[in-house]
């Protein structure tokens, strides 16, 4: 559509202006429409590639967090998009939100508390992770070649878990609807998971938050009857596409389920919660691997 206005026939040339200006009212669009403009005409590449124009899609915090290099402000801008930076000691990661240029944070498993079978497993308070010593039976850290952390949690034997991740929202973008996604996938298909609900939830500390019940297994069973006096045979079914109760397969290799969504505003202060809760703690459950929980843009708003 903008490429199309600037190209219009019966309308003005904006080519005839000076290229600084061009820059400037590109700079009030957004990162897709200044890729599509840069093909109107050699001056309008040339203004929609400058760092002036770049510059006003990063957050203005940026800085501090990203010390790569890059030839232009718009090749780290996509950089950000593709290649998440280790913040906080290891523990989380930034990246930008290709479309919109909003923050989007991935808390650790080192940054999350992880309570299972009544023992406090990690607590984390922002950077510090605290790990009792008597878990071995419970957890080990390990690492995993498609992790972008150093180590991620992974389960050996519980028969109920709990975790819980906190987040400033002063680290998040304003004015942007977010949503948390656990990060997660199973090292056995044989894990327990399977049909076992999960309560979930995320928003702002000290406001009700509304939980939702999910399943972290993608395995549906169906039971079929034979008649009378015969037990059930329990089939296993795919989850519809658009079912949000059962986590769907990221780009990266790895399981996420939404947690729930909270909208973030102008100079607000306050601490964003987010929780998965076994619901039911009646059956052991193994082999999960947790890698963090990821706060991004919901739908690019």
């Amino acid at each position: 559509m903008a490429v199309a206005e600037a190209k219009g026939r019966d309308g003005p040339d904006f080519s005839v202006l000076p290229e600084g200006c061009i820059a400037t009212v590109v700079s009030f669009t957004s990162p897709p429409d200044a890729c599509r403009l840069a093909s109107v005409s050699s001056i309008f590449k040339s203004a929609c590639d400058s760092d002036a124009v770049w510059a006003s899609f990063l957050p203005p915090d940026w800085r501090p967090m990203v010390s790569r290099s890059a030839s232009s402000l718009k090749e780290l801008y996509f950089s950000l998009c593709d290649d998440p930076v280790l913040v906080g000691d290891g523990k989380m990661s930034f990246s930008l939100d290709r479309h919109n240029g909003k923050k989007c944070i991935m808390l650790s498993a080192r940054a999350l508390s992880i309570t299972g079978n009544d023992r406090l497993i990690m607590r984390s308070e922002r950077a510090l992770s605290i790990t009792r010593d008597d878990t071995r039976s419970y957890w080990s850290w390990n690492h995993m070649p498609n992790s972008r952390f150093r180590e991620v949690a992974e389960l050996i034997k519980v028969s109920w878990l709990e975790i819980r991740g906190t987040i400033s929202s002063r680290m998040l973008s304003p004015r942007t609807l977010y949503a948390a996604y656990l990060v997660f996938k199973f090292t056995h298909k044989r894990n327990g998971f399977q049909m076992r609900a999960f309560e979930v939830g995320a928003g702002f500390a000290g406001y009700e938050v509304g939980k939702r019940s999910v399943y972290l297994s993608r395995t549906k069973r169906s039971s079929l009857w034979y008649g009378i006096n015969r037990p059930p045979v329990y089939i296993p079914l795919e989850p519809d596409d658009g079912d949000d109760s059962y986590p769907k397969e990221r780009r990266d290799g790895w399981l996420e389920i939404e947690l729930g969504e909270f909208l973030t505003e102008d100079g607000q202060d306050g601490e964003v919660e987010m929780s998965v809760e076994d619901a039911k703690g009646n059956r052991c459950l193994v082999a999960l691997a947790v890698e963090g929980i990821e706060i991004r843009p919901k739908d690019g708003k």
